[in-house]
Formats: C-alpha cells, sequence, structure tokens
C-alpha cells in the first residue's frame, strides 16, 4: 500500500512538472486573458487609457509546474524508506 502511494506521487509529480496534456498551459491562459479582460475594464471605468497586466505567480504556468518537483522528491524518500 504505502509503495502504491510512493508511486502515485511520483506518477503525478511527473504529470506536473512535465504538464502532460497541456492542461496547466491552457488552464493559464485562460485565467490570464479574463483577468487582462478584467484589468482593462476597471482601467476604462477609472479613466485611465492603458495599463499593462502583470500576471501573478499562480497564474504562470512555471510556478504551478515546479510544484510537481516536490511530489517528486516526497514520492522518491517514500520509495526509499519503504524499500531501504
Amino acid at each position: 500500500m504505502a509503495i502504491g502511494f510512493a508511486i502515485l506521487y511520483v506518477l503525478l509529480g511527473v504529470l506536473v512538472l512535465f504538464d502532460v496534456g497541456g492542461f496547466i498551459t491552457r488552464r493559464c491562459e485562460r485565467v490570464q486573458h479574463t483577468a487582462a479582460e478584467r484589468h482593462r475594464e476597471r482601467m476604462a471605468l477609472r479613466g485611465h487609457l492603458q495599463d499593462t497586466y502583470v500576471a501573478g505567480p499562480f497564474a504562470q504556468p512555471a510556478f504551478l509546474r515546479a510544484a510537481g518537483v516536490p511530489l517528486i522528491a516526497v514520492g522518491g524518500l517514500l520509495l526509499l524508506l519503504r524499500l531501504g
């Protein structure tokens, strides 16, 4: 059972780290597009002409993909503890 969880952690970490299927990239693009539109609307309501939108860290694919590294590390440590 513990080995199964460890392997699951490693596989999930690899899927997130390498963005298999492109889910993270597509989701971040959609979030950034929506946030940029809202930002433009807010700026127009306040009377500002243009202001650049900078996405926060949780809307950037690299930041989210980096979350796969701890999953791989935890899975690897669990495997080492169980098999060692």
